[in-house]
């Protein structure tokens, strides 16, 4: 038996000791996903009196089916209970809160992101947003637009793909989410990752801040874009099996470098819109040498123009 007149407090006498607080800092040393956190009623908000650097470390409470931890970031609200009791120097974090910030943060106020200018201007930050303390968007949820699908607040990340869409060959998005179904994760630089289960609308999505993106639509349907250079390695064989009909549209030049033999079957072959049959090794050709006016020799004496040649593959100019 415990003998609780024991003077010495631990997680689980009397009860937890629970806490909530707002994240100051997570620039943990040990890099093991603590953070410093300000607790409301336990610590002092005068921040001269107690700078952020004198606030206890608070470990995360990491579920054993998920090891890799997500770091809270400065000014998120979160809460916990001290491992050691009431002696409140071993913080454990165990979940944070959603909310709607109604007003920007005050760094030199306590329970606010403290971090100044020079390391802002080092941190993640979207590409349309400003690099400013958190809370950066005021008077919404703190959850994903693209998880809400609110009509006033529109995801910048559908936005930029209708912007940039080439309806030549690129469908139109099939973002039609409905809350609360599309399960996301958008990163702090504006990566997004979505598994959509809104009826009729189920879609997954690998969005890259550029702009380049992986999306499968409700019924399979698959787009691609990439930004910029695209790069493919097969080490061994690559099969291709379309159904349908393939086209490619290159604004630049075309290289295909092959070391083996280049086969092609098809019912007919046409190479610039021609309506000319190519000439084949072994093909009757009448170059009009004789100029007889027969309707097997239709050129003038010695013009030298092939008047027949191959019935599947055609050559333009």
């Amino acid at each position: 038996m415990i003998n609780q007149s024991d003077k010495k407090d631990f997680a689980g006498k009397g009860g937890f000791v629970w806490w909530t607080g707002i994240v100051e800092d997570r620039k943990d040393p040990l890099k093991l996903g603590r953070c410093r956190v300000r607790c409301i009623g336990w610590h002092n908000p005068n921040k001269v009196q107690l700078p952020t650097t004198s606030l206890p470390w608070a470990m995360p409470s990491v579920p054993i089916n998920m090891p890799n931890v997500y770091t809270p970031r400065e000014g998120d609200m979160v809460f916990g209970f001290f491992l050691d009791g009431e002696s409140a120097q071993e913080p454990v974090m165990m979940g944070s809160f959603p909310g709607i910030p109604l007003k920007a943060a005050n760094r030199q106020a306590g329970f606010n992101d403290p971090r100044t200018q020079n390391e802002l201007n080092n941190a993640p930050v979207k590409p349309y947003e400003s690099a400013t303390n958190y809370p950066r968007k005021l008077d919404e949820p703190t959850t994903s637009r693209l998880a809400r699908n609110d009509a006033g607040y529109p995801s910048e990340i559908v936005q930029s793909k209708k912007n940039k869409r080439l309806p030549k060959v690129e469908p139109a998005p099939y973002y039609n989410a409905a809350y609360p179904y599309n399960n996301v994760y958008e990163s702090e630089s504006g990566h997004a990752l979505e598994f959509d289960d809104t009826k009729n609308a189920e879609r997954v999505q690998i969005y890259h801040r550029s702009g380049s993106y992986v999306e499968w639509g409700p019924d399979g349907s698959r787009a691609e874009r990439v930004e910029k250079d695209k790069f493919s390695v097969v080490v061994g064989n690559d099969s291709v099996y379309i159904q349908g009909d393939v086209n490619v549209y290159v604004d630049g030049n075309y290289n295909l470098n092959v070391t083996g033999d280049i086969k092609i079957n098809g019912k007919t072959v046409n190479i610039n819109k021609g309506t000319k049959g190519a000439a084949r090794i072994g093909d009757t050709a009448d170059t009009g040498d004789q100029g007889t006016g027969s309707h097997f020799d239709v050129n003038s004496a010695g013009t030298n123009v092939i008047e027949t040649g191959s019935g599947t593959v055609f050559i333009g100019d």
